[in-house]
């Protein structure tokens, strides 16, 4: 598994994972992760937790990858790692591994794949999941009004009612048991500890659709259990 330490890349295997885990009540992974805001706060506001920023572009996770590995002092944090990898071939060293996932504000590919219930998209997430896990997808529901982007000009746009009435069979033949779908309120756009989320909220209050999904094994599925 590559993990970024500021410009370096370091690789892990399943044991050294399980080593860093193993002091920690959950693990908490954020796919798509971009700068690495929300994981890094997410674990300065969770010291119980060890959480993981997953991310296809190397290049997104190098700042926040390097203040994590100062000094405490400086800002450093022992219990977040960034991962370079993509969501639809994740890491091996992952495999039901998350207590909690999160995909915040996705874009490109990760938000495509998420609105057609891709199933290499939703089974990367669901893998990296133990059983019972929770899922929280956020996504922007305003990129529709106009001018819509060009690459989401095909796509229907998102609602809690899609969710609800499309989305939710397609993500149970996965493993994903649709919980709850709502939009969210100025205050909990406000609380999200994300880049994305900061820039969009200036001005208007942006539109949030936040959905909650279970991850549900099938009983015949046998999987091996992980540790920590």
């Amino acid at each position: 598994m590559r993990c970024v330490q500021g410009r370096a890349v370091l690789g892990l295997d399943r044991a050294a994972v399980l080593r860093l885990v193993e002091p920690y009540r959950e693990v908490v992974i954020d796919v798509g992760t971009g700068d690495g805001l929300f994981a890094y706060t997410h674990a300065a506001a969770h010291p119980e937790r060890f959480v993981i920023g997953l991310d296809a572009t190397r290049e997104n996770l190098r700042e926040l990858s390097h203040r994590a590995a100062r000094r405490p002092a400086r800002g450093g944090l022992a219990n977040v790692l960034f991962v370079w990898a993509s969501v639809r071939r994740p890491p091996p060293e992952l495999e039901d591994l998350g207590h909690e996932l999160f995909v915040i504000l996705p874009w490109g590919d990760l938000l495509t794949g998420l609105l057609e219930a891709e199933p290499e998209v939703l089974d990367g997430i669901a893998g990296m999941a133990r059983d019972g896990a929770l899922l929280t997808v956020v996504c922007n529901a305003q990129v529709w009004e106009e001018p819509v982007p060009k690459e989401l000009r095909g796509f229907t746009p998102l609602t809690v009612e899609r969710v609800r009435d499309d989305l939710a069979g397609r993500y149970a033949r996965h493993g994903l048991r649709l919980m709850s779908a709502s939009l969210l309120s100025e205050e909990e756009i406000a609380s999200l500890r994300s880049t994305w989320a900061r820039r969009l909220a200036h001005g208007r209050v942006p539109r949030f659709v936040q959905a909650r999904w279970r991850v549900v094994r099938p009983p015949s599925t046998d999987r091996a259990g992980t540790g920590s």
